[in-house]
């Protein structure tokens, strides 16, 4: 039974059985809860296909390989391939049967038949699943040249060659068309002057997307009128960071997988993510070993041809240092210049959320952090208050903890939909969660920021200590409460003022002593929050992501002043209680 090979495969992934990479781990997990949510909830909205399942086993092993030592021989998918193209057509929904998955996205080390895997897809597409929808289905295989292009598409046609199927096709020079329903899968590239305006595909493959400099192509499917359109990519690692693969599909699909990251859900994209940890490759001699090179290659460390075709690359590689970057990335999966500079421990962070107030703030010190934005961004403010945890360390010194909470401002609902797209991310949930306030101004209404601070401090009788502002967008609101009578403090995004309270909150996190009020936008923030070093000193590197990190640093604007902060001993308690104490003593 394809299901139960299934949860097999992925229980021997996560126990380490067969040797995986974390976020192959994490997809195995994801597919597990999802298998749970099945067995347990009446009202979870998907339903296992295990005839649909088995199909997409059974139509590749119709299918011929075309190349190499099994060359036109039946394609056997293997165990990896069954994980993820059986959940592509296992999982369905239950109101109307049609696939759960309308996105795959999976990032593979190359020979590892991501083009195969693809071609045999998009033949099944024009053909089964357009005969059961009774539909003229478009498939486009989508490349930056039209080499790249024709890569998926060539391959089809020879999967074709010699296989029973091969009458129900006809293929031409610029098209397979499946000759029943007319559908067809032709290639698109910006080469060839074919960018895809006016098509509707049922489905689209992107192969090799770290290539793609934008999301032209990966737009086609945006407004595809079709039953159950698949948009496919299938990719290795890169060398540009700046690329949307990585910029936006990489770092979102990791999110998605990343079991400490509720946050950041898509029941409807299918991920996996085959690489090497980051704690394989720290020091270069840690490649020798080749059991971790299993982690990126599935397939090709499965058989005596490929496992020498990686070793001989790896010899180059160490003998002429320039070919290093193109092993990592194509070899081993990874992101030559994506080093792993994240700024939080999610999991950590997560221990730290607290859903209502550990003690009553009445009256408590507050440091108030400001975030300002240019005019038309995101907007953030985070109040901290530090106590005395009545708990005591090593050197019998009183342990401080400190409460965080904290708010965001956008000025214009249209500002609102354009960081939903180009974030991927619900702001507009988080709107209806409290957890953001549309001001509806044309720019950042500033003093709607201040007033919020004002009726938050109010009330609870909050006793503010400090406003801390990084004075690049806020001076004349920074001049206007100085004026007003607020102690009002710089602070500035550089390394030298950040670096302390940089390295300081996390300590603080790490250690258990930061408790702070749910809010999802801050912790997605947080998870986009990376470090740049400079002189052994670290900050937020605001340069170095396009996601929002604006409550992160509102937030470590206010702690820089809060974890100087002196507790003055209340004179008059100590001499109530010291009095009280004397009179029980004479009695």
């Amino acid at each position: 039974m394809i299901l139960e090979d299934i949860k097999k495969y992925s229980q021997d992934c996560i126990s380490g059985k067969i040797v995986s990479g974390k976020k192959h781990k994490w997809a195995c997990m994801r597919f597990l809860r999802d298998l749970k949510q099945l067995e347990q909830n009446p009202d979870y909205p998907y339903t296992w296909n295990e005839e649909q399942a088995q199909n997409i086993v059974d139509w590749f092993a119709l299918l011929q390989h075309s190349k190499g030592v099994l060359a036109g021989q039946p394609i056997n998918l293997t165990d990896w391939q069954k994980f993820r193209l059986c959940q592509l057509y296992g999982w369905v929904r239950k109101d109307n049967g049609l696939r759960r998955f309308k996105k795959s996205f999976t990032e593979v080390a190359r020979k590892n038949a991501k083009s195969q895997e693809e071609a045999g897809v998009a033949l099944y597409e024009i053909s089964v699943t357009a005969t059961k929808n009774g539909e003229v289905a478009e498939a486009y295989t989508a490349g930056t040249k039209r080499e790249q292009s024709k890569i998926v598409f060539a391959e089809a046609g020879l999967m074709l060659k010699g296989s029973p199927l091969q009458t129900k096709f006809r293929v031409t020079r610029d098209a397979i068309t499946h000759i029943k329903t007319g559908s067809s899968i032709k290639p698109l590239s910006k080469e060839d002057g074919r960018s895809g305006d006016g098509t509707n595909p049922a489905l689209l493959v992107l192969d090799e997307y770290h290539q793609h400099k934008t999301t032209e192509f990966y737009d086609l499917g945006l407004g595809a009128n079709t039953k159950e359109y698949l948009l496919m990519i299938i990719t290795t690692a890169g060398m540009d960071l700046t690329y949307p693969c990585y910029v936006t599909e990489y770092q979102y699909c990791s999110k998605v997988l990343d079991p400490d990251l509720t946050e950041v859900e898509n029941d409807e994209y299918l991920i996996d993510i085959c690489e090497m940890d980051q704690e394989d490759y720290e020091d270069v001699s840690y490649l020798e070993n080749e059991e971790l090179w299993k982690k990126a290659n599935p397939i090709r460390m499965t058989y005596p041809e490929g496992i020498d075709k990686i070793r001989g690359e790896y010899k180059i590689a160490k003998e002429q240092p320039e070919h290093m970057t193109a092993f990592l990335t194509k070899c081993l999966n990874i992101w030559v210049q994506a080093k792993e500079n994240g700024y939080m421990d999610m999991a950590k962070w997560k221990a730290c959320e607290i859903e209502g107030l550990p003690f009553e703030i009445e009256g408590k010190p507050v440091y108030v952090g400001f975030d300002m934005s240019a005019k038309t961004d995101l907007t953030s403010v985070a109040f901290v208050i530090p106590w005395l945890s009545g708990k005591y360390d090593g050197n019998g010194k009183e342990i401080v903890k400190y409460l965080l909470w904290s708010h965001s401002f956008i000025p214009t609902r249209e500002k609102l939909q354009e960081h939903i797209l180009k974030d991927k991310a619900p702001y507009d949930a988080w709107e209806r969660d409290g957890y953001l306030t549309v001001t509806n101004t044309p720019i950042v209404d500033q003093g709607a920021v201040m007033r919020y601070v004002i009726e938050e401090v109010a009330r609870y009788n909050l006793d503010v200590q400090c406003l801390c502002f990084d004075p690049a967008n806020a001076s004349k609101l920074m001049m206007d409460l100085s004026n007003e009578g607020y102690d009002v403090e710089e602070v500035f995004q550089s390394h030298r003022h950040l670096n302390e309270a940089t390295q300081g909150f996390r300590e603080q996190v790490f250690c258990g002593n930061i408790q702070y009020l749910h809010n999802l936008l801050l912790n997605y923030s947080m998870s986009n929050a990376v470090i740049r070093q400079n002189n052994g000193l670290i900050k937020i590197d605001k340069d170095a992501t396009t996601k929002r990190i604006d409550p992160v640093d509102a937030s470590l604007c206010a702690f820089k002043l809060a974890m100087y902060h002196e507790f003055s001993d209340d004179y008059g308690a100590y001499l109530d209680k010291f009095l009280e104490d004397l009179a029980k003593e004479n009695n």
